[in-house]
């Protein structure tokens, strides 16, 4: 099973090597992924891993047996098979931005329903008699035609 730090790690590794060999070359290359693969070379690659993760605030984590989020964490999921991740809080979408014309196209609807409404309403508020709701929408749309 593959752990978020192992991950980490492997990427570290790979990273380090390449730099080495586009400064010194194909051996520089090689030497450093040796000492990466052995014992020494793993424990500082791990604990360089852990410093950088702890202060950057980063939660390293497996779930591969549950486990509840409160902060930004950086997890590996689906790594024993399936997993669920849902926030437990709606989540808001950021409101797309409305292009010109359809704001345009908005006022004037709002024009011709306040127009609508002028013409189908009494003083009080109250529709006409014989009148809906329906026939208020349908006259606004005819006015927004006209606009």
């Amino acid at each position: 099973m593959v752990d978020a730090k192992s991950l980490l790690m492997s990427i570290s590794a790979v990273v380090a090597t390449a730099a080495a060999g586009a400064v010194g070359g194909p051996l520089a290359a090689a030497e450093v992924a040796a000492f990466l693969a052995s014992p020494p070379g793993r424990k500082l690659n791990g604990a360089l891993v852990d410093q950088t993760a702890e202060k950057r605030g980063v939660v390293l984590e497996d779930f591969a047996k549950g486990g509840f989020v409160m902060q930004p964490t950086l997890g590996l999921t689906g790594e024993a098979g399936p997993e669920f991740v849902f926030p437990l809080t709606p989540v808001s979408k950021p409101k797309r931005k409305r292009s010109r014309s359809a704001r345009a196209a908005d006022k004037k609807l709002s024009k011709a329903f306040k127009e609508a409404n002028k013409r189908m309403r009494k003083q009080n508020g109250q529709l006409k008699k014989g009148k809906t709701q329906a026939d208020v929408a349908k006259l606004a749309h005819r006015l927004r035609k006209k606009m």
